[in-house]
């Protein structure tokens, strides 16, 4: 066994003994063996670290421990807060493609080629009358995706530059489709470009922070959850990102020069935790919940200090209509104007520990077309985007 098989080898039986309640499927570790990570990286870096690290023949050696380590590397961007394109984490990536229940001679529609390796593991797994349309917003890291493809001589998959969001048209509906970027939203094009009964492997951002991993199937009139967890993706880019759900500066609320003289009350407390450091750890439950079912909820951010790889997140809730406001920040609660967003808060917080204390993953899905009546009925949210509207509901 060589250097490199000998740590491919490594890797699949750590993700064994991760997934070892939902074992990896055989057809899964086949082509992951067949289909070696380190071929789809010619050029990475590391969190944290500023230098790129270029990998040819002569250096493979000396960067396959890191290739082969169990977590996500960055394949393009500077900025760490803000990262474009990775290559994921190995062992998430095979238990995606296993939510997906790829069978041989699929056509699927991937959203975010990246390295390419992803793509070509699910082009091992459509066989030869499969085909996979993997489309890279970003110039540079595309060619780099289809210059590796046609090295490889893989020749059911396509490398296509273009915005992923606005689906692909291949002449096909496609049986199963894949986001490797996160979104707020679900574009129109793809109630159309998937077939009823196909499956959509998506990653849900919500205002609240925190991505969640849905698996939906393809409905006459919607798409439908199925199986869901937590997770982490870069955003998706281009003409559907959503810039107006991330967090923003507190400053940038209209009333704030005179509110933030006009505090009320603060009080403290605590989130299971105590300090900075676990802040949003520890609140990612109840703001995946107020991201979902409370309109007044703002997701708010400090600058990013010189000394700081991240800057400072925290939330609250905003009621312009009775000029109130309150934060949670670290281990305290500040209301400012009067208390009805303190008192809104704290009934919001009693009511999620009532429904017992859900994440977003925790809520049943459905999306609809954003222009289909839907009824709100107790313990159902409806929230709104630009194509499509989502349903989230907590059933047993």
């Amino acid at each position: 066994m060589n250097v490199a098989a000998k740590y491919q080898q490594q890797l699949l039986e750590r993700t064994q003994y991760i997934y070892r309640e939902t074992p990896i499927s055989a057809a899964t570790q086949q082509a992951y063996l067949a289909t070696p990570r380190h071929l789809f990286v010619k050029r990475y870096r590391e969190w944290g670290i500023k230098e790129w690290q270029a990998v040819n023949q002569d250096n493979l050696d000396q960067h396959l421990a890191t290739l082969y380590r169990d977590r996500p590397l960055i394949l393009f961007g500077e900025d760490d807060a803000n990262i474009p394109s990775t290559i994921s984490q190995p062992s998430f990536v095979m238990r995606m493609l296993d939510m997906l229940q790829i069978k041989p001679g699929h056509t699927i529609f991937e959203l975010g080629a990246g390295s390419g390796w992803n793509a070509a593991l699910m082009g091992k797994l459509v066989g030869a009358k499969g085909h996979i349309h993997s489309l890279e917003i970003i110039p540079e890291v595309a060619q780099s995706a289809r210059e590796i493809i046609a090295e490889l001589n893989i020749n059911n998959v396509s490398i296509i530059t273009a915005d992923g969001g606005e689906g692909y048209e291949s002449g096909t509906q496609y049986d199963r489709a894949i986001f490797t970027a996160g979104t707020y939203d679900l574009q129109c094009h793809f109630y159309r470009q998937i077939k009823v009964g196909g499956l959509l492997l998506i990653v849900i951002k919500n205002q609240g922070g925190g991505d969640n991993l849905f698996l939906l199937k393809k409905t006459a009139d919607c798409f439908e959850s199925i199986d869901s967890m937590g997770c982490g993706f870069v955003r998706l880019k281009g003409k559907y990102q959503l810039d107006s759900l991330e967090p923003t500066d507190i400053e940038e609320l209209p009333n704030w020069a005179t509110l933030q003289h006009q505090e009320v009350d603060r009080m403290p407390f605590w989130w299971g935790g105590k300090g900075k450091a676990s802040f949003l750890g520890f609140t990612m439950g109840i703001r995946g919940f107020l991201g979902i079912s409370e309109p007044s909820f703002h997701a708010f951010k400090t600058e990013k200090a010189t000394n700081q790889p991240d800057e400072y997140q925290y939330f609250g809730l905003w009621q312009p209509e009775h000029n109130s406001l309150v934060i949670a920040k670290s281990d305290l609660l500040i209301a400012y104007g009067n208390k009805n967003a303190l008192d809104r808060l704290l009934a919001k917080v009693r009511e999620w520990v009532d429904l017992g204390m859900p994440s977003a993953a925790s809520f049943a899905l459905q999306i609809y077309p954003i222009d289909t009546p839907l009824k709100v009925e107790p313990d159902r949210w409806i929230v709104k985007r630009q194509d499509s509207q989502f349903l989230w509901s907590l059933k047993p």
